[in-house]
């Protein structure tokens, strides 16, 4: 009889725990949904993507960036930045790009755009200063990597379609396109204040060319070796 008993309340211990891991169980599986969930449905946030879809669902909001002081105060650089936001059924999406530039001289406090549009994404730029990071040089001209088509067909312009290098005057003027359909900017560095030296990717060949920073022409151009030949 007592053995009975003792059985019968191993039996109901057992019960209790497989209630309480099953409860528990059920829990934990509901925390993990809660939280996938969540993640599905979350406001997805990008860079450097301008979506060119003719679609009413893209809404668009502009503002102005962070100012860049290029030579003693004397001229000023602030990027046009557009928020895109896009709703895709379960989840929202927005992008973050920059669309243009306004130059501002504080001297005479005359302005004006980089372009007249908002047409292309800016993927870059690289103000140009003899000294390299060197804030206190002041610039000698602005080097932008830029998207004006979507080369590859997916109603957006992202760094992935091939892009436009071109180059500007301190103050924004002089603007000249000096490459075309470009795959990637490996790099480029400074020579001297008349010259700058760029390596980049273009139809298959990684090539390496200067600038002339007073003409703004390309110059000399020479394909890099590749390897074991």
């Amino acid at each position: 009889m007592e053995e009975h008993k003792f059985f019968k309340l191993v039996w109901r211990f057992n019960s209790l725990l497989i209630s309480v891991a099953g409860i528990l169980a059920i829990g934990v599986l509901l925390i993990a949904m809660y939280q996938i969930f969540k993640d599905v449905t979350r406001e997805r946030s990008t860079q450097n993507i301008v979506n060119i879809e003719e679609s009413g669902e893209v809404k668009e909001s502009w503002r102005l960036g962070q100012v860049a002081n290029l030579s003693n105060h004397k001229m000023l650089m602030i990027p046009l930045n557009s928020d895109q936001s896009f709703n895709r059924g379960y989840f929202s999406k927005s992008s973050n790009s920059t669309r243009n530039y306004l130059f501002i001289n504080t001297e005479t406090n005359s302005n004006n755009w980089l372009f007249g549009h908002t047409n292309y994404l800016i993927e870059s730029t690289n103000q140009l200063r003899v000294g390299d990071y060197d804030s206190k040089k002041p610039v000698i001209a602005i080097l932008y990597s830029l998207v004006k088509l979507d080369s590859n067909g997916d109603d957006r312009l992202t760094p992935s379609d091939l892009i436009t290098i071109s180059i500007s005057k301190p103050n924004g003027s002089g603007y000249k396109e000096i490459l075309t359909d470009v795959e990637q900017v490996i790099g480029s560095t400074l020579l001297s204040e008349t010259e700058l030296f760029i390596i980049y990717q273009l139809s298959g060949k990684s090539l390496s060319s200067t600038i002339n920073l007073t003409s703004f022409e390309l110059g000399n151009t020479k394909e890099l070796p590749k390897v074991g030949l």
